[in-house]
């Protein structure tokens, strides 16, 4: 997903395209991922370019990226004896930060693509692009007909939260989730609850109860280490860090992946994004 990256430099921020071989719309809070994302199916938004009727958009939940990772690791996607292949296109950056780039596989180690930020058109020169046979790896399904980027690219934002406090990161970073925290709580949110004295055990204990994301059955945790069955770093959310985020970064290498998932504090970062989900009413 693009938009242009002026945000950072505190331009408003604009309405996104779903467009390959673009930098990834990065650098958004929790908040504003989740209120944007809703806004795309509102028509009456200000200045919106979309005609949506009886459509319902909003943030990803954690059940619903859970349902595409486990169809991708099905016989309608890649299958169980392979796996979405890491999105390590990365432009280059601007005060520190990452441009992930939508619409690739895995080009190699360093994930450097020859391109800048004003010539992003020609990106798919750089070969890997996802309508090619050697970049259609990094779809779901292995081939065109799939969703792409859910491997590497940024890390996405889910509105998978941690709600032990109301206070600390997420009153302050929570927003939009922090003031519709008791609404429509299945609908648009994943709750995680309980006490979290460690990883391990909030994990084995409180999530075992909560099955299909993609999250307690597919990890096992040490108190050192997390782990998923496809090997990729798996962090789940707590009172510090509240926020659900997933499919790691286009540097984080074999840690990254469909399974693969974290947690933030909530603010804007350069390596992490999100992802609308539209469903008919």
């Amino acid at each position: 997903m693009y938009s242009n990256n002026d945000r950072a430099k505190g331009t408003q921020i604009t309405w996104p395209t779903f467009q390959p071989w673009r930098p990834s719309f990065n650098y958004i809070g929790i908040s504003d991922a989740y209120e944007l994302c809703k806004l795309i199916s509102n028509s009456k938004a200000q200045d919106n370019p979309y005609e949506l009727t009886n459509v319902d958009s909003h943030l990803i939940k954690n059940s619903e990226w859970g349902a595409v990772a486990y169809l991708s690791h099905s016989k309608y996607g890649v299958g169980q004896s392979g796996k979405v292949a890491i999105n390590s296109a990365n432009a280059g950056g601007s005060d520190g930060g990452v441009w992930a780039v939508t619409g690739y596989g895995d080009i190699g180690a360093g994930g450097a693509v020859s391109m800048n930020l004003e010539n992003l058109v020609t990106a798919h020169n750089a070969g890997k692009a996802w309508n090619t046979t050697e970049g259609d790896d990094a779809s779901t399904n292995g081939n065109v007909s799939g969703v792409y980027d859910m491997s590497g690219g940024v890390t996405e934002w889910t509105t998978g939260y941690f709600t032990k406090s109301t206070g600390g990161n997420f009153g302050l970073y929570g927003g939009k989730l922090k003031d519709e925290n008791n609404a429509n709580s299945s609908k648009y949110k994943s709750k995680y609850e309980g006490i979290r004295t460690s990883e391990e055990t909030y994990n084995n204990v409180t999530n075992k109860k909560r099955k299909g994301e993609a999250l307690w059955e597919t990890s096992t945790y040490t108190e050192e280490n997390g782990k998923n069955w496809s090997g990729e770093k798996v962090i789940f959310v707590g009172e510090t860090s509240p926020f659900q985020t997933r499919g790691g970064t286009c540097e984080r290498g074999s840690a990254a992946g469909m399974f693969a998932y974290s947690c933030n504090d909530g603010r804007c970062s350069w390596g992490i994004g999100f992802r609308p989900v539209l469903v008919n009413n």
